[in-house]
């Protein structure tokens, strides 16, 4: 009888133990600033000054938060597909899926898919799920040690998700970290991620793809005088259409506030002249 007693005792005892560890697997909601999204973040996670999303410094584990026209969900719900076309597309992003589920979220279903990337730091592990709402919003996990954040908790971390009303393209520009001061003809039409401005001249979409654009953006690297030259022609080989582009011209400028280098280059009539610093 006392064993029976000791051994519920420490049933017990483990269960609130759970519990406990359960309770500290996420704080509180947050919204995210400049989206829609608010969620509860696991543990260790904070919001980025960098980019839409949280991070956790320690680990250096992301979760990035990508904001897109409503249209766009038809299309980019085909990469959440079992077809072999959709596993393909993502290998082409260097993205090697490994498994596909459906998370059931309230009275609705939104996909989850989980896999790996080679990075240069090593091999990261990516979940990523897809949501509907006034914009199509992609949720990317980005994780360097796997064992530290287990499937379980990046579900969880998704079933917290909740959205509201899409920001408005001023709130998406103010928490962007740096400033610029758009110029007649171009002017800010989107935002993407919390660390890039679309500035465009046409009112709407453009079927022909040659109205001008510019992308100011704001990456993570680490970089110096002693690679960005090299660098600046890896970013611009990144760009689409822009691979096999003749680089023209190319120099150190003055440019946001230091010193930067500017590239020119044009493939088939296309111009592109890059700024990195």
């Amino acid at each position: 009888m006392a064993l029976k007693q000791q051994i519920k005792h420490i049933v017990i005892v483990m269960f609130g133990i759970f519990l406990s560890f359960m309770g500290e697997a996420h704080a509180n909601p947050i919204a995210i600033p400049g989206t829609s999204v608010s969620l509860e973040p696991p543990t260790g996670f904070t919001l980025s000054n960098n980019f839409s999303g949280l991070e956790d410094v320690q680990s250096g584990s992301s979760i990035t938060i990508t904001e897109l026209p409503p249209e766009a969900y038809e299309e980019i719900s085909t990469l959440f597909s079992e077809d072999e076309s959709a596993t393909e597309a993502l290998l082409r992003q260097g993205i090697a899926i490994e498994e596909r589920t459906l998370l059931d979220i309230g009275e609705i279903q939104v996909p989850l898919l989980r896999g790996t990337q080679q990075s240069a730091g090593g091999k990261v592990t990516k979940y990523m799920t897809l949501f509907r709402g006034e914009k199509t919003v992609l949720v990317t996990f980005n994780i360097i040690e796997p064992d530290q954040y287990t499937p379980y908790l990046v579900e969880s971390t998704v079933a917290s998700i909740s959205l509201a009303a899409a920001p408005t393209i001023e709130e998406k520009i103010s928490q962007l970290s740096f400033a610029f001061q758009a110029t007649v003809p171009f002017r800010v039409t989107d935002v993407l991620g919390g660390s890039s401005a679309l500035l465009t001249t046409a009112d709407g979409p453009d079927p022909s793809g040659l109205s001008p654009i510019v992308i100011i953006a704001r990456g993570q690297n680490i970089v110096d005088d002693n690679n960005l030259a090299y660098l600046s022609e890896q970013l611009l080989r990144g760009t689409r259409g822009f691979s096999l582009a003749d680089i023209v011209q190319e120099d150190w400028v003055e440019f946001a506030g230091g010193r930067g280098y500017r590239l020119e280059a044009i493939i088939d009539g296309l111009t592109v002249v890059q700024y990195v610093h």
